[in-house]
């Protein structure tokens, strides 16, 4: 099966963030919780001294975290800017044995399930990273229904699990 897609600046960012293990959702959620937790303390009968600067800590923390995502963003959109290669339609194709992924004009890149790393995924992008660290991110929305989605996700946990055993 193959599919057919073009990048925007967001899906790099999304698989960038997703490469290196960042999930500004799931940060801004715990975040918010433990600020939430903090401030709810600061009310209670357990009340302690140092309580203002743990809040303030926190919140100086998740401030932090937001200015390297944001710059993780920023970085992402001038790769797009800079590289024609991702404003491209490329395709994405699969098989038994791997997928290949070639932007239009462009060298076709074939990659074995067995030389990927565990697949991620978010909302927005499917993840195929390499054992080599190389990473390309095919958009969901380039999924024509759910069933060709699972049909590579399957694929994909499959062959890095099979490669994942070998010594």
């Amino acid at each position: 099966m193959a599919v057919e897609y073009i990048l925007d600046p967001g899906d790099i960012a999304s698989a960038r963030l997703l490469a290196i293990g960042i999930r500004p959702r799931l940060e801004f959620a715990l975040f918010a919780a433990a600020v939430a937790g903090e401030l709810a303390l600061s009310v209670s009968p357990w009340n302690f001294g140092l309580l203002p600067l743990l809040i303030g800590l926190t919140a100086c923390l998740w401030a932090f975290r937001l200015m390297q995502i944001n710059k993780v963003k920023e970085a992402a959109a001038a790769a797009f800017r800079r590289n024609e290669t991702l404003r491209r339609v490329t395709v994405a194709a699969w098989d038994a044995d791997g997928i290949s992924i070639q932007p239009t004009a462009s060298i076709c890149e074939r990659i074995l399930w067995t030389e990927l790393q565990p697949l991620k995924e978010n909302d927005r992008v499917i993840l195929f990273q390499q054992k080599t660290g190389l990473i390309h991110a095919v958009p969901k929305r380039a999924f024509p229904d759910k069933a060709a989605l699972a049909a590579v996700r399957n694929l994909a946990r499959a062959g890095s699990t099979v490669s994942g055993s070998k010594p």
